[in-house]
């Protein structure tokens, strides 16, 4: 993995956004630092200040673990796109199964709530329609809560495909959409050739693991595991790296403005989908 806040990086980053690139971003540890509470997440007035102008040229997808209404409390914002549920949700192809997905859902919170113990104090289960997150992060022994629960999941039926997050445990259905197969239907359904994507954690591998010429991937923070292709260092340089998105964006705009002029020809935008 290499630093997209490198020069190298940044000019590689504003070499493959074109006027047919769709942006893409997780939330909770993207757009948001992680919280230990999920309720007091804030994406930074600033941040969304740049979304706001990027959206101007370009399609901007927010692709989220929790669902699409919980998500809505966060952004000031509203990008073209709000996927939730690890992309089990919001995607309109898929629109009919999302009342399956969800009694899969109630199903293995009804398996759990019988297993779980009073020793289980901490464990918190988040119906979040078509997926359930189990969260461990207030319990006593992380580690021990982990095994222990996995152990319970293993039991589920029918069995979920497991997403790990930092201290929470997504369960989703084994033929629901994954954030990589939303970000290939988006681009498809915004008529984009290319596609930018950030995420932080084991529930964005789904899309660092496409590995395609014409999706590039940043992962917030260094993982030796990880499949993206960039990382910037920490959450905070989330606005860097947009920042850089939208000044390249505006300098795109400026020159085709002048070569238009220059022409004398009709003026049209090179970065509007």
């Amino acid at each position: 993995m290499k630093d997209i806040l490198s020069t190298a990086g940044l000019e590689t980053l504003c070499h493959f956004i074109t006027p047919r690139t769709l942006l893409a971003f997780d939330l909770d540890g993207t757009l948001a630092p992680i919280s230990p509470d999920p309720n007091e997440i804030k994406v930074a007035d600033e941040l969304q200040q740049e979304l706001q102008i990027i959206m101007q040229h370009l399609p901007v997808a927010v692709i989220t673990g929790r669902n699409r209404r919980d998500a809505m409390r966060f952004l000031e914002i509203s990008p073209h796109y709000l996927i939730g549920n690890h992309g089990a949700e919001g995607l309109p192809l898929w629109k009919e199964a999302e009342t399956r997905f969800s009694k899969l859902s109630q199903d293995w919170k009804m398996q759990l709530l019988q297993s779980l113990e009073t020793s289980d104090a901490g464990v918190l289960l988040e119906d979040k329609g078509t997926s359930l997150s189990v969260h461990y992060r207030h319990t006593a022994n992380r580690e021990q809560a982990y095994h222990r629960l996995m152990h319970m999941i293993k039991k589920l039926t029918p069995e979920p495909r497991v997403v790990e997050g930092k201290c929470v445990i997504n369960l989703v259905p084994y033929d629901a959409p994954h954030k990589g197969d939303a970000l290939l239907e988006l681009m498809h359904l915004a008529g984009m050739d290319s596609a930018v994507f950030m995420g932080d954690d084991e529930t964005d591998e789904d899309v660092f693991a496409l590995k395609q010429g014409n999706i590039l991937t940043v992962r917030v923070g260094k993982s030796a595991t990880s499949q993206a292709d960039w990382f910037i260092p920490e959450q905070n340089d989330v606005l860097k790296t947009v920042t850089a998105m939208r000044l390249h964006l505006q300098r795109a705009q400026a020159l085709a403005n002048q070569q238009e002029l220059h022409r004398g020809g009709p003026q049209e935008s090179l970065t509007e989908p």
